[in-house]
């Protein structure tokens, strides 16, 4: 339950103040002055180990050496079985394959397997390097057991140390396992458990169990477990193979940044520098009227090393947006109001054109950036006092999208460079351009699941369009054509 205690500022449950106190669902935002908090039903994976083997009692029905081998070639008995094994393996290959982050591919790994082996609970279980054991995935049935339920310690070591599948009981028959004290109330369950094997090591195992009296399983289950773990372990080396390659192009391009940016930065200062040494000037001299001159030289100098800061902290690392539910035409105003100095004093006329939009799920920091990004280029590219910018929304009801346009009537783009504009590192504006600014817009439209596209003519000006998803339709109304500076 949420409820609000007469706080000053008030609670805010999915953009609505809350006058009572209101029951929560699982993916409710509740925004508290500037906090935003995401409600998350359920709990955290979390695994009990019966680290001294005096919980649990587990015996060895049987165990498969994990290998390529371990579906491909089935027993005499199976082999219709085993063809069917072949089937889902590669069904799951498909689904997982072109995943590259290891918490979803684990989590959905461990969904397709409680839909081919019944089970009551299921884990997967990644070993760090300290030799921790870390869950990283967990599902429940809702007839299962208690979710505090151990897991053998002695088990795990036997999958993790020989590499082998084992399927198991808890029916207190093999002699290896007899120091421990069987707790019979946890009643005789079944349980596979099987490693998940890298190309040198194992990388962690996936257990899965189930009441003997619902389910008890068999060689061709724990045949297909073991396959399933060791294509999870290729899988799991591939992603972190992946991260590894894309840290050192990010570590690669930063380095790039540095190096083609030097002297731009080196402007900068420069410009900085001169605007200080005049500003000081003015006030040794108690001539405040040199000083307040200087001022704007220094003002710019520092927005420039701000902008610039910005889109190479942006540019060099993959991030998720903190979404939340924002008003676009919110966002586009908000930026529109950081340019209208700039454009008053050089009487530039910034326009916008509104439709009335649904809210979309977004984060208004990063979209702050690329919009004053597009905005900060079209005021580059427009003349002093003839200069235009037009800022328009639109809701697209067939495809349930907000489309954003930025347009200008500046100098335009050649038809040659369209195709290299996104480009990082390219600028045709000279010292004026970083080369980072439309390919940091680029970027973090697309971590929002839109898309950025642009058309010019060399002497009428160019116009950008986004693209982004929207979460419901809008009332029918409509924002007439309003200059803002």
């Amino acid at each position: 339950m949420l409820e609000d205690l007469g706080s000053a500022n008030g609670t805010f449950l999915n953009g609505m103040r809350v006058s009572q106190a209101i029951p929560l669902n699982r993916g409710d935002q509740i925004r508290c002055g500037s906090t935003l908090l995401i409600f998350q039903a359920g709990t955290s994976p979390t695994v009990d180990v019966d680290e001294s083997g005096q919980l649990v009692d587990a015996a060895i029905v049987a165990t498969v050496q994990s290998s390529d081998d371990s579906v491909i070639i089935p027993t005499p008995e199976a082999g219709v079985q085993a063809i069917g094994n072949l089937r889902i393996l590669y069904d799951l290959i498909q689904d997982v394959g072109s995943i590259l982050n290891t918490d979803l591919l684990l989590r959905t790994t461990l969904d397709k397997i409680v839909e081919i082996v019944p089970a009551d609970r299921g884990y997967i279980i990644l070993i760090n390097e300290d030799g921790s054991l870390e869950p990283k995935a967990s599902r429940f049935s809702d007839e299962g057991p208690d979710q505090k339920l151990p897991i053998s310690r002695t088990i795990l070591n036997e999958v993790v140390k020989k590499e082998i599948g084992i399927l198991s009981s808890n029916a207190m028959s093999d002699k290896r396992f007899t120091s421990g004290k069987s707790v019979h109330d946890f009643g005789i369950r079944s349980a596979l458990c099987v490693p998940i094997k890298g190309r040198d090591r194992a990388l962690g195992v996936i257990h899965v169990d189930c009441g003997v009296s619902e389910h008890t399983y068999t060689t061709e289950q724990l045949r297909l477990l073991t396959a399933i773990g060791s294509q999870t372990g290729l899988a799991i080396e591939n992603v972190r193979l992946y991260e590894s390659t894309l840290n050192s192009e990010r570590l690669a391009a930063v380095g790039e940044t540095v190096a083609v940016l030097s002297h731009h930065i080196k402007n900068i200062l420069q410009a900085l520098d001169a605007g200080i040494d005049v500003v000081e000037m003015g006030l040794d001299e108690d001539n405040l009227d040199k000083a307040k001159d200087a001022w704007p030289i220094v003002d710019r100098s520092l927005g420039r090393i701000n902008e610039l800061i910005l889109n190479m902290l942006t540019f060099s690392k993959d991030r998720e947006p903190l979404q939340e539910n924002i008003s676009l035409n919110q966002v586009l105003s908000e930026c529109a109001e950081l340019i209208r100095a700039r454009a008053e004093e050089r009487d530039i006329a910034v326009l916008r054109d509104y439709d009335t939009l649904p809210a979309i799920p977004g984060d208004s920091a990063g979209l702050n950036q690329a919009f004053l990004n597009l905005l900060n280029n079209a005021l580059d590219a427009v003349d002093n006092e003839t200069g235009a910018i037009t800022v328009g929304t639109e809701y697209q009801r067939s495809g349930k999208n907000v489309i954003a346009t930025i347009s200008d009537n500046g100098i335009g783009i050649e038809p040659e460079h369209l195709a290299e504009i996104f480009t990082p590192f390219y600028s045709a504006k000279g010292q004026k351009g970083t080369g980072l600014g439309l390919a940091v817009a680029k970027k973090i439209f697309e971590e929002h699941h839109g898309k950025i596209e642009v058309e010019s003519k060399v002497g009428e000006g160019t116009t950008f369009t986004i693209t982004l998803p929207a979460l419901e339709e809008p009332r029918d109304s409509h924002e007439t054509l309003v200059p803002i500076s």
